[in-house]
């Protein structure tokens, strides 16, 4: 039994409403944090949005190994970016994969120069028949915090997976056993957050090895407060927003409250096919 299991979820979404947050939230996304939609990483902590989510990646792909013309799976691809500068940067053929149509739309325009070396599909991760032995790289960056079942998408990946290929993840981490933890991801529509301990288990319960494993807390924190600093300007807007919008921002100051306390982390992970 991998970590996680035999825990109650709490939280009974389905990969309609997922779909459906990043559909209605793509406008206030690319708003308040841009296309980059996920943490960035903050050496010195005066780094601008844009500066911090490219340090991010390039601290990811640094640590995953990337090479010239690798082919890459990148799972939960948001608004294609991550993709874009995979294809620049390192000449990569990129398949980005979401469960979001408009963030489809988005990431198509976004990379609409590169000439079909990154291609999207509106397709559930946990779903997809991944072609066997096909990809150097898997992408997992703030995606599998929303994946039902862990344990069987990363035997998927192992899979899919070419021998000697890896598996990059950066992930929200903490105990559900934990309210502050709970009430995150019940806001951002996690079936379940775990800690960086689980994901081990059920990567190396896969038939991967762990390569290297990194928390990050202080590094990644400015994300929310930027966050929280930007949506000050426009509290009046929310009053005439739909309650789930007020939700967010509420979830954002919980956040906030995890990295102070040490309570909620941030995990990047690597891990090889034998």
């Amino acid at each position: 039994m991998h970590a996680g299991t035999g825990r109650s979820r709490v939280h009974p979404f389905t990969t309609r409403d997922i779909s459906n947050h990043y559909d209605q939230f793509a406008w206030a996304y690319r708003r308040y944090w841009g296309d980059h939609i996920h943490h960035g990483l903050f050496p010195n902590g005066d780094e601008d949005c844009a500066r911090a989510q490219e340090l991010m990646v390039r601290h990811c792909a640094e640590r995953a190994g990337v090479a010239p013309g690798m082919n890459v799976a990148d799972v939960g691809c948001g608004h294609g970016l991550t993709a874009r500068w995979l294809a620049e940067k390192y000449s990569c053929s990129v398949l980005g994969l979401t469960v979001s149509r408009k963030q489809l739309e988005l990431a198509t325009t976004n990379c609409a120069a590169l000439n079909g070396r990154v291609r999207f599909k509106l397709e559930d991760a946990e779903a997809y028949a991944f072609p066997a032995a096909s990809f150097d790289l898997v992408w997992n960056m703030e995606s599998s915090e929303h994946f039902f079942d862990k344990a069987g998408y990363f035997r998927k990946v192992a899979a899919a997976l070419k021998p000697g290929g890896k598996l990059m993840l950066a992930a929200w981490s903490g105990s559900m056993k934990d309210d502050l933890v709970r009430s995150i991801a019940k806001i951002f529509l996690c079936p379940e957050l775990w800690m960086a301990a689980e994901y081990t288990q059920a990567i190396e319960g896969a038939g991967m090895k762990v390569l290297s494993q990194e928390q990050l807390d202080s590094e990644v924190a400015r994300t929310w407060d930027i966050s929280a600093e930007q949506l000050r300007g426009s509290l009046g807007l929310l009053s005439f927003l739909p309650g789930q919008f007020r939700e967010f921002v509420q979830g954002i100051e919980l956040i906030r409250e995890g990295y102070r306390s040490g309570r909620f982390s941030y995990t990047i992970l690597v891990a090889a096919k034998g």
